[in-house]
């Protein structure tokens, strides 16, 4: 094997990014130390890695209020998007807010907002987008109709009034452009077709008789068109307990021209025919609580908005009991397993615990059993473990292994610490 230098001249960073590289050809890499006395031996290579092209999956958010240390992941499955509403925040709060790149080698790092961010309802003057067009005199036609969009800014939402020569409009501006629908329809009830999804209206109607037609009757307040929503995407059923199944949903894609109230939760147990209201929430999660252990249930959530509810989106069927499963760490937020930190850097190496029941962690470097101390120490979460190592010294670096224990297993993970 022929080792070719990557770098044309020293590298005084702990990181470097080699470039000219062929896709698809495999290689290791090995790295040299150099002082005043020359260079030192190189170090062991690395693993194989083949060069392709990285495909992003997606973001994690995360948040934490000021004064916390944990971070809280707000998206449970990987973003798409790179806009993201968090709800369920406490008005008046501080809080910290930071966003991961994932890809199929694993997570990145975190970007995080600079400043911390004070919830509280952003207050601005109302002021009106007239276009050039506007500015201008519009003339029409006799008789003709007119319709004017003006874009409204402010918070809170502006109330907003029309006058024509210092006199309120109000309704009037609208009650000159009336469409017929009918002149010869002789019940009491009509439906009307191919209105706009969203837009407000008034109507009116006349009776006729042979004598002529009378004073119409009309809609003292204009009505906005709107339908059921589609029914809620992607219900899932996330966990499971003895007792309890929690589940998480996105929001309708078409809300069906009115604003989303709320969602209502039903449970089926298996070999039943009846649907159980469970609750009516605004969120989209929820844990069903007081279920029976051992039996099976389905559950389904309609979305809701003024004109009724939408059909329902039911989960898969999830039985009712304590899950088990072996000890296992996720490791993907250490890349290649390797933590790089210069003397004086403060670490903090986050390694989410999986299994059930929770496996006991334990610590060790090298051969021998983590000592903790004020500088170096192990956090635990009801999530994940922490290793903590303050001022970090070169006598820090090396091997350190956690290993998870519970009642299926066993299971030890070795990460690298470079001082």
């Amino acid at each position: 094997m022929r080792w070719v230098r990557a770098s044309k001249r020293t590298v005084p960073d702990l990181r470097f990014k080699v470039q000219g590289l062929s896709e698809g050809v495999e290689y290791e890499f090995r790295v040299t130390a150099e002082n005043k006395a020359g260079f030192g031996e190189p170090s062991e290579p690395s693993s194989p890695v083949m060069t392709k092209d990285i495909v992003l999956e997606g973001y994690i958010v995360e948040y934490k209020k000021e004064g916390h240390d944990d971070w809280e992941t707000e998206t449970q499955y990987p973003l798409k998007a790179t806009e993201y509403v968090i709800g369920k925040l406490q008005k008046g709060g501080k809080y910290h807010f930071r966003v991961s790149a994932v890809n199929t080698e694993g997570v990145g790092e975190p970007a995080e907002v600079e400043k911390v961010t004070e919830l509280v309802d952003q207050e601005t003057l109302p002021d009106f987008e007239l276009d050039a067009e506007l500015r201008r005199t519009l003339v029409v036609r006799c008789r003709a109709s007119i319709r004017m969009f003006v874009p409204i800014k402010g918070r809170p939402v502006p109330e907003v009034t029309w006058s024509k020569d210092d006199t309120n409009l109000k309704t009037q501006a609208t009650k000159k452009a009336y469409t017929v629908l009918s002149t010869t329809w002789q019940k009491c009830s009509f439906k009307i077709p191919d209105l706009e999804e969203g837009a407000y209206y008034y109507f009116r109607v006349s009776a006729e008789n042979d004598l002529g037609v009378g004073e119409p009757a009309e809609t003292p307040e204009p009505i906005r068109v709107s339908q059921a929503p589609s029914a809620p995407e992607n219900l899932y059923v996330t966990d499971v307990t003895a007792d309890s199944a929690s589940l998480a949903w996105t929001k309708p894609l078409h809300d069906g021209g009115s604003l989303i109230t709320g969602y209502v939760i039903e449970a089926q147990k298996k070999d039943t025919d009846q649907w159980v209201h469970v609750t009516t929430i605004k969120a989209l999660d929820y844990t069903v609580t007081d279920l029976i252990e051992g039996a099976e249930y389905t559950f389904r959530i309609m979305a809701v908005n003024a004109s009724g509810r939408s059909d329902p989106r039911e989960s898969r069927p999830a039985i009712i009991k304590e899950q088990t499963s072996a000890p296992s760490f996720d490791l993907r937020g250490v890349y290649q397993k390797t933590v790089i930190a210069k003397a004086g850097d403060r670490i903090k190496v986050e390694i989410p615990v999986l299994g059930k029941p929770r496996p006991v962690v334990s610590w060790k470097k090298g051969d021998t059993v983590f000592k903790e101390t004020q500088r170096m120490n192990i956090e635990t979460t009801p999530t994940s473990t922490i290793l903590n190592i303050s001022e970090i010294k070169r006598t820090d670096g090396g091997q350190y292994s956690m290993t998870g224990k519970n009642m299926l297993g066993t299971m030890t993970e070795t990460i690298t610490v470079l001082v």
